[in-house]
Formats: structure tokens, sequence, C-alpha cells
């Protein structure tokens, strides 16, 4: 099985440091970025399979023709503590290690993410009960605005209202959409016509009803266990990129661009930009600051709408991210 790690080591290369830092800046990615996503994850998936896979498969070489009854064969030798038969077997110190470090390795991968997810829903928890203490309970009538922006009834509702001048919304997802706390800042109500307000609700509701915080858990799961990896790097900072695009394609199902910018424009901008109400869509989106979620490129597709990727390339997507997960799969299973 020593050509198979070999292969699997390659790949784990490729798609760990140049795919990466091509895919990162390709133009297709605001043309579809739903494509792009599903790219991401297939690279994130496939890399960590043939980064585990190939010392896993070159350490248990020596012991079977398959992954599966090669594995086979070391338990039973480790539940008979016949250690001899390494010898008749052509094992080596190389072998052991290599089979160590690829079960540290994927140990490592799966208890970064769990530590993650704990960490993850603590933070949310602690945000919530800090939310609900220093905010108020939205109204009757902010309930029932609010609860036909999110597509719920007023009393499924919970929504609280920070007094504070900074335009600021967001949502701390919860196991079901209604679950969900929707936090909105009193400046953000006070500067945002109901329009403009409607258009943010809506980009956070597309957030919730398309789960990004499992996506961008994930990818900072990956990162935190390989920061050294310019795959993580990118893979996180894109996938954050690219779930802000999907949430504002969401929102302009049923709101305008020129809304959506100014509002994204003004919650970006703070107070010291309160003038965007009065500005076109373009001068309101050349007034946000560098450094906020507002991207070039995310940016660039709000103000000039890209066209669509055609469905032949959507399909030839979805084909290499089918085949940069089973492929190695199939491998490991089968390969010999």
């Amino acid at each position: 099985m020593t050509i198979l790690a070999i292969c699997l080591a390659a790949l784990a290369f490729v798609l760990a440091v140049p795919v990466p830092r091509i895919l990162k800046e390709a133009e297709f990615r605001s043309r579809s970025p739903w494509g792009a996503m599903l790219l991401w994850q297939a690279i994130a998936l496939a890399g960590g399979i043939s980064m585990v896979g190939a010392p896993m498969v070159y350490g248990l070489g020596p012991f079977g023709d398959s992954v599966p009854q090669a594995a086979g064969e070391v338990l039973k030798l480790m539940a008979a503590a016949d250690f001899a038969a390494l010898t008749d077997l052509g094992v080596h110190p190389g072998h052991i290690f290599a089979l160590c470090f690829g079960v540290l390795l994927g140990g490592h991968l799966l208890l970064t993410l769990l530590l993650t997810y704990i960490r993850v829903l603590g933070q949310r928890r602690r945000h919530r009960d800090v939310v609900r203490l220093l905010s108020t309970p939205v109204d009757g009538n902010q309930a029932a605005t609010l609860g036909r922006h999110l597509s719920l009834s007023p009393e499924l509702i919970d929504a609280h209202v920070l007094e504070h001048e900074a335009p600021l919304a967001y949502c701390l997802p919860g196991r079901t959409n209604a679950g969900s706390v929707t936090v909105l800042s009193r400046g953000l109500l006070d500067q945002l016509s109901e329009s403009e307000l409607s258009a943010v609700v809506a980009h956070e509701k597309t957030h919730l009803q398309q789960r990004h915080h499992f996506l961008t858990m994930a990818f900072e799961a990956w990162y935190r266990a390989l920061p050294w990896l310019p795959t993580t790097r990118h893979g996180r900072a894109a996938v954050t990129e690219l779930t802000e695009m999907l949430a504002d394609d969401g929102a302009l199902q049923s709101h305008t661009r020129a809304d959506l910018l100014r509002a994204l424009a003004l919650s970006s901008a703070g107070v010291e930009h309160a003038d965007v109400r009065g500005q076109t869509a373009t001068e309101a989106a050349e007034a946000t600051p560098q450094g906020t979620m507002i991207t070039t490129a995310r940016l660039r597709r709000l103000l000039v709408p890209p066209q669509r990727l055609r469905r032949p390339a959507l399909a030839g997507i979805v084909a290499i991210a089918a085949a940069l997960v089973l492929i190695p799969s199939a491998a490991l299973l089968l390969g010999a």
C-alpha cells in the first residue's frame, strides 16, 4: 500500500498549499457562493482524510493488502500480544511511527472539533445571559414587525434591544430558528427605515436558516487544530466571506440592493456615518470603512450583480467536490 500512501500524501499537500491559495481569489466565488462553499467543504474533508490516511496506510502496509484487512490484523495481534509476529511481517519502527502519527493526528482533529463545539456553546450561552441582562425585550408592536420579517408568530420571537447608539444587529442561533435570539440596538432602530431594517433582519434570517454557524464553527476548529497550514487560514476567511454572500443573496430575494447596501454600510460604519441614509447605494458603500465584513468581492457583487454560473459549470463543481471526497475514501477502503 506504499503507492497509495504516496498518492494520499501528494493529494494532502496539493489541497493544503496551492489549491487554497488559488481558490481564495477565484472570481467564480462571487458568481456562485454556494459552489465555492461546496468546494471548500470538499477540500477540508478530503484534505483531512488524505492527511490522516497517508501515514496510517503506510504504517498498515505490512499487515495486509487493504486498510480494513490490515487494521483487523493489527487488532488481532494486539489482542494476542503476539509482538514477535511483527518481525516476520517485516514491520520496522517507521511503520509503527507512521501508524501512531496517523492515529494521533486523527484524534487531534476530532478532539479539536469537539472542544470547539463545546467552547462555542458555552460562549453562546454566556452571550445570551449578558444580552438578557443588559437589554430590554421588544414590545408587542416591535415583536409583530420582527415576526413578519422572520416569518414567525410574535410569541415565538425572542428579541432584545440594546440601549446603545451604535447601530448593530445579529442573531444568536438556537436549536431551532424559533429558539434563536435576535439582538438589535436602539441606534439601529432609530436610524434605519422599516425597509432597511427588514433587509438586515432578512440577512440574519438567512444565516439562521442555512445554519451558517455550523460551517464557520467547523472551519474555526480546522484552523485551531492546524493553524500553520495555508488551507486552514484561507479556508476560515473564505467561508466567513461566503456565508455573508449567501446571506446577502437571501436578503435580496425580497429586498432591494439599495436598502441592503445602505443598511449594511450604516451598521458597519457606526454612528459617525449616520448620514448614509441620504446617500445613493454606491455612495453608502464607498463610505463603509475598511476592516468590516463587507469585503471587496462582497461589495462588488452587491454594487454590480455578477452573471450567475451556468448549470454545466455548477455540475462540474459538484462533480469535482464529490470526486475529492469519494476517491480518497474509496481508496482507503478498497485500495491495495
